[in-house]
């Protein structure tokens, strides 16, 4: 079972815990279905209040079906942003001539963008070709 399935057994109060066999039992996560829930604007002070507590997952589950109602709504799953990759001869360059870490050079490639850092490249005397290089991937 995946975590989204038993999301929907929290909302489904004819299923009680007994009646999933051992490794469904085994399958429920509490951290996920905690974070599941609590995309949920409604739902946040319930998962609040569980979250503080050391509880089995049977007990997190008997909870939350006497907590959540009988529809199941789906709400979005909240994505961690991609960060940026960059040549690391570009890091090398701009964290050279701004006298930074490569750290702080990506922080400032990430500001300037595209078209700023090809006309940064081209102030600092580098050729076309070379930009081109440097700017993929």
């Amino acid at each position: 079972m995946t975590p989204f399935d038993f999301l929907k057994l929290v909302h489904d109060k004819k299923i009680k815990w007994e009646d999933l066999n051992e490794d469904e039992q085994k399958t429920y996560n509490k951290f996920i279905i905690n974070r599941a829930l609590g995309f949920n604007n409604n739902m946040l002070d319930i998962v609040n209040r569980l979250q503080g507590y050391d509880v089995t997952p049977k007990e997190s589950f008997k909870y939350y079906q006497s907590m959540t109602g009988d529809k199941f709504r789906f709400n979005k799953w909240i994505k961690g942003s991609k960060e940026k990759s960059y040549n690391s001869d570009l890091l090398v360059i701009v964290s050279t001539y701004f006298e930074c870490s490569c750290k702080q050079a990506k922080e400032y490639l990430d500001v300037l963008g595209k078209k700023e850092t090809k006309t940064f490249l081209k102030h600092i005397g580098l050729q076309e070709n070379r930009i081109k290089q440097l700017l993929k991937k």
